[in-house]
């Protein structure tokens, strides 16, 4: 299991292969045996951009939209828990309200790698 705070309590789940520790204390989301981009794309692999939004409230400067190809690959959002911005690294956050996935982030590359 991956340990990423030792001072509040965290929650480990698997998805699509992935080992998600979120802690809902500190805001923090980390991946096992892999770095926030790659824990984030191994999760989400199966999900479609489906624009940008807004980034108000958001804290990165840009905000993407993604769901999910089938209905069925929603289980991955349940890593993250809902209606939170969870911080993957300095440059990348991550939300779900259940039906949508959004990234904030501060690198206009990003929006290259995910094909926005």
């Amino acid at each position: 299991m991956v340990q990423m705070c030792p001072t509040h309590d965290t929650t480990t789940v698997i998805r699509n292969g992935v080992a998600v520790v979120t802690c809902e204390h500190c805001g923090m989301v980390a991946f096992r045996n892999r770095d926030s981009f790659g824990g984030v794309a191994a999760l989400f692999a199966d999900y479609r951009l489906v624009g940008r939004v807004e980034a108000i409230g958001a804290p990165g400067g840009e905000v993407m939209a993604f769901r999910p190809a089938r209905p069925s690959d929603r289980s991955a959002m349940d890593a993250i828990p809902p209606h939170r911005w969870f911080r993957a690294d300095e440059h990348l956050w991550v939300c779900q309200d259940g039906s949508v996935l959004l990234l904030a982030h501060r690198f206009p590359q990003v929006s290259r790698m995910l094909g926005a």
